[in-house]
């Protein structure tokens, strides 16, 4: 799996004393690919089970977004899954912990490639 910061929210962002957050905007541009690409997100070290809400909007100060697909990461868990159609051209997503945070870091973006069972 091959990581491109352009397509990255998240990069071992400390979660301790949170418990939700927003991450940074990608612009896709709007359209589906034929094959869709994939949101990896990794959460080594969590203390509670994490909320992913991957949103769209066509606007980079998201004034209308609009949820893609709703996640639940376990603690110790990974999560791969192909991104949903609907793309209005910018992406990010929210997260949101099941009880206040006190450790783990989070790692998501979109990858090209996965292993998906």
């Amino acid at each position: 799996m091959v990581y491109d910061g352009e397509n990255t929210f998240y990069w071992k962002k400390a979660l301790n004393g949170t418990t939700t957050g927003t991450s940074d905007v990608i612009k896709t541009g709007n359209g589906d690919a034929g094959n869709p690409l994939i949101l990896h997100v990794m959460a080594p070290g969590v203390t509670a089970d994490l909320t992913i809400e991957l949103q769209t909007a066509v606007d980079e100060a998201f004034t209308k977004a609009v949820i893609l697909g709703t996640y639940t990461v376990k603690k110790g868990d990974n999560l791969k899954t192909k991104v949903p159609y609907g793309d209005l051209g910018f992406m990010r997503i929210k997260y949101t912990g099941a009880s206040a945070l006190t450790g783990g870091t989070l790692s998501a973006a979109l990858v090209f490639d996965a292993d998906i069972a």
